[in-house]
Order: C-alpha cells, then structure tokens, then sequence
C-alpha cells in the first residue's frame, strides 16, 4: 500500500499523481478504463495484508529485507513498462543528481519505517490498527499544509479533523493506550509524502533508487535475522517464490495507479484513497481481530470525520468546475 502538504483536500497518491505527469484530456472510456486501474491499485493495497499472511513463515525482519531486495528490481521494470525503455533510461537519468538522490535516500528511510512498522502489525494480528493509520493519513496531511507550510483549512477541514482527533482519543481508551505504532505508521507515510512531494521524480523511478539505497539495510536485517534462526527464503522453493512476489506486489499496483492517475480526476483519486483501508479494516475483522463497542466509537468518529473531508472535497471540485465553466 503502499503516499504531503496537499491543498483543498488533495489526497497523497493525488500528489505524486502530479508530478508522475498532468491529466490530460481524456475520453468517456479512457476515463472509465482509469478509474478501474486507480480501484485496482488500492484493492491491492487493501488485501496486501493478504500476501503478507502468506509469508508469515518468515520472521518480520526477513520479510522487510526480502521486500527491498525484490522491489528494486521490481521497481526497475515499472520505470520501462510505464515509459518505455528510451524514456526510462532519460527518467533514471534526470534523477541522477546529488540533490535528488539526497531527498530519496532521506525518503527512503521513512519509507523504510514505514513499511516495517506495517509488516509487524499485520504479522502480529493487529491489521485494524494498520488501517487506522491510513484512514488518518488524508486528514494528518491537512494538518501538516496548515503547521508546516501555511495553508489555508476550511470550516469543513477543521470539524473533520476534529472528529478524528476525538477518535484518536477514544481509541486510546479502547486499547488501553495510545494507538503509538497506528500513529507513527501514519507519520512515517506523511513525512515521506512531503519529502516526495519536493522531488521532480516518477513514482516508480523514485521506488527504484529509494530501494537500491535501502539494499545495505536489507543485508543488515538479513544477516541480523540469520543470526537468530535460519533463513526461510533457501529452505523451499515455494517460500523463495513468495518471498520474490514481494517484489511484484509492490510495483504492480504503482503501476496500475500512475496508469489511473493520468486518465481521473484528482477529485476521484482523492475519494478512492479510501478504499484500500476499508478493505484493510473489513480483512481485520475477518481475521477475527478484537473490535470492541468502544473501539466502534472510535471508527465512528474517524469516519464521520472522513465524511466531512469528503463532501468538502466534492464541493470544492464543484466549484471549481462551475467556476471554470
């Protein structure tokens, strides 16, 4: 699932969707051919909690290092399959800069605390926990434009994060502590989408470099696991062919959701972000993970706030429509 300082409800994804390329005109199946990509991408997201059940044979440690291992050149093949090989090469090129390369390996280890944070929740039956991070990550990002970078919050922005921080709050008392791992998952992915947000790079080139400079860590996290017990990925074909999906399933929606990006709206990007962590919380709840009545309070509350963000989005793309017109 794997994404600020956005404006009028902009969602992450809506970002970096900005800088992979401008939307441009489009026709009715063109449009409606995006939007099933864009749906694809965050179905994907939402059942990656799936995948990484598959592969709970392996240690948390081995699974963030074999996911980096078989990302990059995952990632890798996403740059030519999206631009062709001439414009990959220009693409990874351009990239190849001191400045540029600062900001991803700065990126990179925030994404790297991100996606080892989600591995060890999903791994440990905590997935509604997972979700929580993601349904707060739109409003956070509200939060971060107004501290950060001086951005103007409408009546509807301030009541819907209200409503989440009160949600917060309440699943506090829920679980006898503050959601911190829900907290700082949802953290860890909003710095990241800022950092992002200042580099001229494709989704999928960034992913490249970002992993290429994670590789040491990922040698690190495999030897420190091979330490302790042996590793999972030699012991059978199957577990090594799993592992290796990790790669794929990583790359594979970046894909479908830089293909959906150029063909939709901002506006519908925006609302589809909210899809992959309901999918994520209804898998939580199949998983027979604890919802108590006051942690159903709490939900309530982040999704009435969500509610709020999301007819002020539509509102405001209305008006801008009607203005344009």
């Amino acid at each position: 699932m794997s994404v600020c300082g956005q404006t009028e409800g902009e969602s992450c994804a809506t970002q970096q969707a900005m800088t992979d390329a401008a939307i441009p005109s489009a026709t009715d199946a063109e449009r409606r051919a995006g939007f099933i990509a864009a749906a694809g991408a965050y179905a994907l997201w939402g059942f990656l909690p799936l995948y990484l059940k598959l592969i709970a044979f392996a240690d948390a440690r081995e699974v963030l290092g074999q996911r980096i291992i078989w990302c990059a050149p995952a990632a890798l093949a996403a740059v030519f399959a999206l631009s062709g090989v001439a414009r990959g090469l220009r693409e990874l090129h351009a990239a190849l800069n001191w400045r540029t390369i600062g900001w991803l390996a700065l990126s990179a280890h925030f994404i790297f605390f991100n996606w080892g944070i989600y591995v060890w929740l999903v791994l440990n039956a905590r997935i509604i926990e997972a979700s929580l991070a993601y349904f707060l990550a739109p409003l956070v990002s509200v939060a971060i434009g107004v501290a950060f970078f001086r951005e103007r919050i409408s009546r509807a922005q301030t009541i819907a994060l209200t409503l989440a921080g009160a949600g917060v709050v309440v699943q506090g008392f829920a679980i006898g502590a503050p959601p911190w791992l829900a907290l700082l998952l949802c953290a860890t992915w909003s710095v990241y989408a800022v950092i992002r947000k200042q580099v001229a790079v494709t989704s999928a080139a960034g992913l490249f470099y970002e992993t290429v400079l994670l590789l040491p860590l990922a040698a690190i996290l495999l030897l420190w696991t091979a330490s302790a017990a042996p590793l999972t990925f030699p012991q059978s074909a199957s577990n090594a062919a799993l592992l290796i999906l990790a790669g794929p399933v990583t790359a594979l929606p970046l894909m479908l959701f830089a293909f959906g990006a150029r063909r939709v709206s901002f506006t519908a990007l925006g609302l589809l972000q909210f899809f992959a962590p309901s999918l994520q919380f209804l898998l939580g709840i199949a998983f027979g993970e604890a919802f108590t009545p006051l942690r159903g309070a709490s939900f309530a509350l982040i999704w009435a706030g969500l509610m709020v963000f999301s007819w002020d989005t539509l509102q405001r793309a209305r008006a801008a429509r009607t203005q344009i017109a």
